[in-house]
């Protein structure tokens, strides 16, 4: 079971990569339909830009659980410590550098993104694998799992006051309201 693990998650990054490359640009070109915002990103905010990692993970997730019939008892847990990874490499990677650089760069993003999800699929492989033997480790991973379901059902509608929920280019949380008015 463990190679079929390894290949699934494998497969799981092309997967990502493409629906979540998707996600950045659905909102837009759906007309910006608000059911729509709860999984595509809505401005160019980094959180914005992490719900395309997100989402498509999760979904990805599920299909693997009910695919592979894994009866890991872990798994929950180990998937809601995994999808912490690849969103965090996000931040770091794009702090780090446009830190470095001053600005942002659109190849880097693309690349923050690819790297950010191959490391969330290895990520969540191994953790997977691992049987998570303590018992406050499977609980901290199904409560990370809960918080991260209610923070990406919800900040995009009612962003907090922080500059990783800002769009830079026009100071904009969330929805952009002459898009949809609220």
């Amino acid at each position: 079971m463990n190679h079929a693990i390894l290949k699934w998650e494998a497969a799981g990054i092309p997967f990502t990569v493409l629906i979540g490359l998707a996600l950045h640009y659905a909102f837009a070109l759906s007309g910006y339909w608000p059911p729509l915002a709860l999984v595509a990103a809505v401005n160019e905010s980094v959180w914005e830009h992490l719900k395309p990692v997100f989402w498509p993970s999760l979904l990805w997730a599920l299909l693997e659980y009910f695919v592979l019939r894994l009866g890991v008892q872990n798994f929950w847990a180990a998937k809601g410590l995994a999808l912490l990874v690849a969103p965090t490499v996000i931040v770091i990677i794009f702090y780090g550098y446009t830190s470095l650089l001053g600005r942002n760069v659109l190849a880097l993003d693309i690349a923050t993104f690819v790297i950010a999800i191959v490391i969330g699929q290895l990520s969540s492989a191994l953790l997977v694998k691992s049987e998570l033997k303590f018992d406050w480790v499977r609980s901290t991973g199904g409560i990370l799992l809960a918080i991260q379901l209610a923070a990406y059902s919800s900040f995009t509608f009612y962003p907090p006051a922080f500059g990783v929920f800002e769009d830079s280019r026009n100071g904009i949380r969330g929805i952009p309201p002459n898009i949809i008015p609220r």
